[in-house]
């Protein structure tokens, strides 16, 4: 046990929450290299005490020393101590010298960096360059942060019939865009680059040198609007989180059977049987064994009209029912559940690792100097100013976080819901440009589904050109005529494989330049999705990419729709910001003279749209969820096996060469 105890006077207990997660290895959770969020749970609570219980800290003993270490050296810390074997942290804290939201941020950022000591790059890097987390993540602010830049709106709008002194409108300028100034003069110092935030200052200041008070001071109220409208929305999420972590772990007490006296709802188990009087929540996701009611599951979905559920049928935490009495078989509790699972999404935000996004960071990044040396030269050409510096003024840097933030984690929540966990943005992007699934026959013995229903899936998958690969430990003669079952060319088939084998086929269709799923293929197989079905354990830290919550082949058809929606989002939020900008930018600030001010309402105004209305709009209701929702039926397929030699097709060009793989 880690003890470290100061004096002081009055404490009160804080909540901890864990911002990233890597095993006890130091290797990340995730394939796709995304540090996690890790849920916690308050176990006891007093006045100047907290008992919170951290799963990490039992297995993972640096992670626990960095985090003593740097909780202990926050001075408003008074008592501060760690059980391992009990995965527990006690902290008390004096509230004399800060208050409790500030204590949140401090020991919130104290989790944060006990995690990075162990692993420093936490965003996957593109053409062998780093991009910085903060060049992915918009910024948001709070409402209290208006008052300057509103201030300067009022000088600049009033300075005529007031006949205000111009210093005076200048120095509010100034002081409203000092934000601006600070992150340009730090990136160029700590980060020694220039950052989107160097021409946002450039622009502002030589609008207000040429006596054009009103655009700059427009500029920073209406930015610092959105920021805040933003930092709103993410507060509203992180309570939604809380509160959904919360509602999972209330404490119900529920009827296990009949034989057995009434337990808590956090005690319960997959596999328990427990029922459910009308008036009752709904605490665990499970399956109606017997009885019949009118449920209520519009706390955990959109549907407001409460439906009669019966036998067989999936019922979730969080559901009440209004009328009857189910019977339910367990089969997930609290974090494992859709709604603690959706909390997870909320909490961790993991939508900030895709591709598209790292480029946007990129191009924005190497951007800055060429837009600044075309400004330098249009004004030595021209002698014009204000077409000088109306490139400045183009949204390099917001257009795609800001769609990518809104748009992918709907698109994570909305899976959730339908019965797929997808673990990040970069994960929707990749189903995007899925075009080979290599399955290993073990799989289809655990789909829950009909025989039938798969074959229609891996049609469907094919018909959407997706090629599906059969991989077995069988013999050939068995393997084939699995495949034809399941409509799989035979040419597509590996039998009597072994695990080499099998990441040798994985990274050769990986090298024709196609995008690669495995599902039921554990080890070393370097796919670029993983996808796994849920049974038993913490979903949430499960190595898969896509975790198919039902079981059924069906959920990654899903996953491509909802994952293809998605990005179409993303493409029409960035459209909807960079044309409008650019006809506007260089279009009407360098040629035609337009007023600084349009450009300033044009460049906000578009931005808005994409963040709050489009890309925030139920975009994925259209979509049919092709899972079927009948009782459990595990598919025990007759897998009916030996040569030496398989015909595998190797790509070269456009064209299928038949070549023997010796095995």
């Amino acid at each position: 046990m880690l003890r470290v105890i100061r004096h002081g006077e009055d404490s009160v207990y804080v909540f901890l929450i864990v911002t990233y997660y890597i095993d006890h290895n130091g290797s990340l959770i995730s394939s796709r290299q995304q540090l996690r969020n890790m849920f916690y749970q308050v176990v006891h609570s007093t006045q100047g005490r907290c008992r919170i219980r951290v799963p990490r800290l039992a297995d993972d003993l640096e992670f626990a020393e960095n985090l003593n270490r740097l909780v202990e050296s926050l001075q408003f810390v008074t008592e501060v101590r760690i059980n391992p074997a009990a995965s527990s942290l006690i902290v008390n804290y004096n509230v004399t010298v800060v208050n409790f939201e500030d204590a949140q941020k401090y020991l919130s950022t104290c989790i944060e960096k006990a995690s990075c000591i162990q692993q420093a790059n936490l965003i996957e890097t593109y053409d062998e360059e780093t991009i910085e987390e903060s060049d992915l993540i918009p910024e948001v602010n709070q409402w209290k942060d208006l008052g300057l830049p509103l201030l300067s709106l009022s000088l600049a709008v009033f300075a005529s019939p007031l006949e205000l002194p111009p210093l005076l409108i200048i120095i509010a300028i100034a002081g409203a865009a000092m934000p601006w100034f600070n992150r340009a003069s730090d990136s160029i110092v700590n980060q020694h680059h220039p950052n989107i935030d160097l021409l946002d200052s450039a622009w502002i200041t030589l609008q207000t040198v040429q006596g054009q008070y009103i655009a700059p001071a427009l500029k920073t109220s209406l930015v610092e609007i959105r920021r805040s409208l933003r930092g709103t929305v993410n507060e509203a999420r992180e309570q939604k989180a809380l509160d959904f972590l919360n509602y999972v772990h209330q404490d119900i007490w529920v009827q296990r059977d009949q034989l057995q006296p009434a337990v808590r709802a956090i005690e319960l188990q997959a596999g328990d049987r427990i029922t459910i009087h009308a008036g009752e929540i709904i605490p665990v996701d499970g399956r109606i064994l017997s009885g019949s009611g009118l449920v209520d599951c519009s706390y955990l979905t959109s549907i407001t009209t409460p439906m009669h559920y019966s036998l067989g049928q999936e019922v979730y935490a969080s559901s009440r029912l209004l009328e009857g009495e189910l019977s339910i078989l367990v089969e997930r509790t609290g974090e494992n559940t859709r709604l603690g699972l959706i909390a997870h999404l909320m909490q961790s935000t993991p939508v900030h690792d895709t591709h598209i996004g790292a480029q946007q960071a990129e191009f924005v990044k190497n951007a800055i100097v060429p837009t600044l040396v075309l400004g330098g030269t249009i004004f030595a050409a021209t002698g014009n100013l204000g077409a000088a510096i109306s490139p400045f003024q183009f949204d390099f840097g917001s257009g795609i976080p800001i769609s990518i933030s809104t748009t992918i984690l709907s698109a994570l929540t909305h899976a959730v819901q339908n019965g797929i966990y997808i673990r990040s943005g970069r994960v929707v992007e990749l189903l995007t440009q899925l075009n080979t699934l290599v399955i290993h026959d073990s799989a289809l013995l655990y789909l829950n589904t009909t025989a039938s229903d798969c074959i229609k899936a891996i049609a469907t998958l094919q018909e959407q050109g997706i090629t599906v690969y059969l991989v077995s430990d069988d013999s050939l003669a068995k393997t084939t005529l699995l495949a034809k079952k399941f409509g799989i060319h035979p040419n597509h088939i590996l039998a009597e494989s072994y695990p080499q084998q099998r990441a040798n086929l994985v990274d050769g269709l990986r090298s024709q330049g196609g995008c690669v799923a495995v599902l039921g293929i554990n080890g070393d197989c370097h796919a670029d999705i993983s996808v796994s079905l849920a049974f038993k354990g913490n979903v949430c830290t499960e190595t898969a990419d896509v975790v198919l919550l039902d079981q059924q082949l069906q959920g990654l058809i899903y996953a491509i729709a909802i994952a293809k929606r998605a990005m179409e989002v993303v493409y029409q939020n960035t459209a909807t910001i960079v044309v409008p900008n650019l006809m506007m930018q260089i279009g009407g600030g360098m040629f035609l003279g337009v007023n600084p001010v349009w450009n300033v309402i044009v460049n906000n105004g578009s931005a808005f749209i994409a963040e709050f209305l489009n890309g925030s709009r139920p975009i994925f209701d259209s979509i049919v969820p092709s899972q079927q929702k009948n009782n459990h039926q595990t598919n025990l397929l007759a897998i009916p096996a030996t040569s030496t030699q398989l015909s595998l097709p190797i790509l070269n060009g456009n064209k299928f060469n038949q070549q023997p793989l010796t095995q």
